[in-house]
This record gives C-alpha cells, sequence and structure tokens, in this order.
C-alpha cells in the first residue's frame, strides 16, 4: 500500500498517462492526491455528480456503469490497478460533472488526484498530453465496439466477454452472474439461462462468485452466433 509522496510518485511513474512525466510534476501530483479505500459494492462516485477530480485504481477493480433506465445499468468499463479512469470523457472541458458511476467490483484502493492537479500537469506537459490522448482515444475505440456488441444477442455478448476476461485473468475468472447481467445489459434471468447451457455444453463451469472456462474455442465460436 502507498505509504507516502515518494511511494505515490512512484506508483504514478509506472502509470499511465504520466510514465514520461518529469520527477518534479510527479511530486506535484503526489502531493495532491489521496488513497481512498472502498467496500465491495461502494460509489466512487455517481452520473450527474459535479466531477472535481480524476482517479487511478492502485488495487482492486472499479466497474463503470451508465443508467439505460430508471431501473436498469449497463457496466461499459472495467478497470484494474494502474488505470485511469472518470476523465476521459471531460477532458478539453466539455463537460462538469461524471457521465457514469463508478462502483468498486469488490474491495479496491483509489488513488484521487484533484483535476486541478491533473490539468495543471496536463497543460505543462506534452508527453502527458500526447498520453492522455492516445488513451482516450483507445477507450473511444472500445466503446464503438460496444455499442457494435449491444445489437447482438445475449449469448454472444456474454460469450466475449467471458472469453476477454478469460484471456486477461486465466480460466477462472472471479465474477458474479448479477455482475455479467450488468455488464451484459440484461435481465439476470436471462443470464442465467444463457449459462446454464453453456454449462450443459461443458463450455464452462459455474461456482461461487467464479465461471471456469473449460473450452476456449467453443466459446469464442459462441462470439459469433446471434440468438439469445
Amino acid at each position: 500500500m502507498l505509504q507516502n509522496n515518494k511511494e505515490i510518485a512512484d506508483f504514478l511513474s509506472r502509470t499511465a498517462p504520466f510514465a514520461g512525466a518529469s520527477r518534479g510534476d510527479l511530486e506535484s501530483l503526489a502531493a495532491s492526491a489521496r488513497l481512498n479505500r472502498y467496500a465491495p459494492g461502494a460509489q466512487i462516485f455517481l452520473e450527474g455528480e459535479r466531477s472535481p477530480a480524476t482517479w487511478i485504481v492502485h488495487s482492486g477493480r472499479v466497474r463503470i456503469l451508465s443508467f439505460l433506465a430508471a431501473a436498469r445499468t449497463f457496466q461499459i468499463e472495467r478497470f484494474g490497478p494502474r488505470q485511469l479512469f472518470g476523465i476521459c470523457c471531460r477532458l478539453g472541458g466539455g463537460a462538469d460533472r461524471y457521465q457514469c458511476t463508478a462502483v468498486a467490483e469488490g474491495p479496491a484502493a483509489v488513488l484521487r488526484l484533484p483535476d486541478s492537479a491533473f490539468l495543471s500537469v496536463y497543460h505543462r506537459s506534452p508527453s502527458v498530453a500526447r498520453a492522455a490522448c492516445e488513451l482516450c482515444a483507445r477507450r473511444l475505440r472500445g466503446m464503438r465496439a460496444i455499442v457494435g456488441d449491444a445489437r447482438r444477442g445475449v449469448r454472444p455478448r456474454l460469450a466475449k466477454i467471458l472469453l476477454g476476461l478469460s484471456e486477461t485473468e486465466g480460466a477462472e475468472v472471479r465474477v458474479t452472474r448479477h455482475a455479467l447481467a450488468t455488464w451484459v445489459g440484461s435481465a439476470p434471468e436471462t443470464v442465467f439461462r444463457v449459462l446454464a447451457g453453456l454449462r450443459r455444453r461443458r463450455i464452462v463451469r459455474t461456482g461461487r462468485g467464479t465461471i471456469r472456462v473449460l473450452d476456449a474455442k467453443a466459446l469464442a465460436a459462441e462470439c459469433a452466433g446471434e440468438g439469445d
């Protein structure tokens, strides 16, 4: 865990978009930063709230949610250690409120950087500005892919999510079925039914808070399907 400003500066030096920042800029950011800890399910910020800070995951994972209707949410992103969030939709002064909700997936420690400190370095450092723009461009491409996937059925969307998680986290993915329903943007009952079908065909095995991919090739084939 980060104990002092030097450790925070070292952590930032290994985190995009600050990897190319000068030591002076890193120390300036570290002096303004604060490490917050969150319990599972705790809200870090809410969609529509004023946005005075940028955030970086130190440990754990953070889910980014968007409200589609009064009682329905859709998970649009998921961030892990050394990933920045809460700034891309606001960079350039286009919005002064968060456009989404951030929630701790499990126990999480998140570094809070006041926008005054972040934007000061952003405007002063060409390398930080360039890296921040590249980060936002990658996120935009990811969001475009999500929009395209939203037109497809639940089964191929769920298969794609599980395949991606298994590629980054290993064959056994720690994720609840309710969380997957939010990620897919569908009713939990529909996701449970699709998972049951995958389980019967021995493509996945479900456990308490986990899903193990047994047949990655078959799961990849499911990504091309169109039905629920």
